[in-house]
């Protein structure tokens, strides 16, 4: 059985010949209920109206209570009064009034195994059903308002004659046809076991048919009551519940699976749109990658052009830089001796440094002047560095400078 989340209701009522759904408005007819789930629409859940055909009514008094303390009471006079086993039959019953020692009450009774025989087609097509009611019972709602009436109908090709007190079903008699019409003895006779039932508590006067053709019949058997058809439309609100509640577990499972399968939907909705979006992504990136390949591959030959330069200054830079000729270079390391008795006694330059070896009055003088070319402005373009002067018997320090051209400090 396929559940079916979110499905249009069909109304599933016995017709005066087979049966009939109505879909939104739209009613479809068909001679069985077989027949009628092949002419429903696909994801349609029916509400099964069972025919009268298919009840027992029992009329109950029992001592006042609340309505669950009644039905609980009115299935142990059944289980007493009826054929069947406690689970063998659904009820449900209909309040009709009493006093403060007694209440009345009619209980409709459907045997499963009638049940199952309407309603199984609907379960193995995939219909429902949501919810089942009886058909009289639904008749005698929409009679809600009339008083205390009685109804004449035909449904799967049995007329029924039924007595409702304020739109609640009180009597139910099958009446017999002659020529496809309500034989007027059978009329009397019905109503007749409805005053002898005590159903009937004061005189009626209105009578509704279910066919226009039968009102010269119904006239001539009950001369005294006004003839009005039945309204062609049953009430909305469905009246009772004879739901079993296997049936109604079995639906609470299958609905569940189908929120569980609708929920495992979304979820794959959701990650195929990720994916999608992720996918999508990466083909934004792949094609940005591809647009900035293509932008280092135009520049490649500026950048190798100016690496080129830029290596051929490096070259060239030695011989064309003043800060790095050998007079001038000379010219700084005697500016930084300025009065100290410091000689500089030998001198080497190569493009890349400059050394010196020279000879101070004392360790303290060699170590200022090398302080001194440290921070010489003209020279900041070298690291400049001093190992620990040597002490010479004559108590002078001999020393030795050596000075590396830095790149980073030459660009500070």
């Amino acid at each position: 059985m396929k559940p079916r989340v979110g499905a249009k209701t069909a109304r599933i009522v016995p017709a005066p010949q087979g049966w009939q759904a109505v879909v939104e408005g739209a009613p479809r007819y068909a001679s069985s209920i077989f027949e009628l789930c092949e002419a429903l629409p696909a994801g349609v859940s029916a509400e099964l109206l069972v025919p009268s055909s298919a009840i027992v009514t029992e009329r109950l008094t029992l001592p006042p209570a609340p309505r669950d303390e009644l039905v609980a009471m009115a299935q142990l006079q059944l289980e007493k009064l009826l054929p069947y086993n406690a689970e063998d039959f659904v009820f449900d019953i209909e309040e009709l009034g009493g006093s403060e020692e007694s209440v009345t009450v009619l209980a409709v009774t459907v045997a499963l195994a009638e049940l199952k025989a309407i309603g199984d087609p609907l379960r193995l097509g995939g219909f429902g059903p949501s919810a089942v009611g009886v058909y009289a019972v639904q008749l005698a709602r929409s009679l809600s308002g009339e008083g205390e009436v009685m109804a004449l109908w035909m449904e799967g090709g049995m007329a029924f004659l039924l007595v409702a007190m304020d739109g609640k079903l009180a009597w139910l008699e099958a009446v017999g046809l002659e020529n496809d019409l309500p034989s007027p003895a059978e009329i009397t006779r019905a109503r007749l076991g409805a005053e002898l039932s005590g159903s009937l508590s004061r005189p009626v006067s209105k009578i509704f048919v279910g066919s226009s053709q039968w009102r010269g019949v119904v006239r001539e058997a009950l001369p005294e009551m006004i003839v009005e058809e039945l309204p062609s439309v049953l009430d909305d609100k469905l009246a009772g519940n004879w739901l079993p509640p296997a049936w109604a577990a079995e639906r609470m499972e299958i609905s569940q699976k189908a929120r569980f399968v609708e929920r495992l939907q979304m979820i794959a909705m959701v990650y195929m749109a990720l994916l999608a979006l992720g996918f999508s992504w990466l083909a934004y990136q792949k094609a940005q990658l591809r647009k900035v390949t293509a932008q280092i591959a135009e520049l490649q030959p500026q950048v190798e052009l100016f690496k080129s330069r830029q290596t051929r200054w490096r070259s060239l830079e030695a011989a064309v830089d003043p800060s790095r000729y050998l007079v001038e270079l000379l010219h700084q390391a005697t500016k930084a001796v300025g009065g100290a008795d410091i000689r500089i006694t030998e001198f080497q330059l190569n493009p890349k440094e400059f050394a010196f070896a020279a000879e101070a009055a004392n360790v303290d003088e060699a170590i200022n002047y090398v302080r001194r070319l440290k921070t010489e402005p003209e020279l900041s373009g070298y690291r400049i560095e001093s190992p620990n002067p040597n002490i010479l018997p004559n108590e002078r320090a001999q020393f030795r400078v050596s000075g590396k051209v830095d790149s980073t400090l030459a660009q500070r």
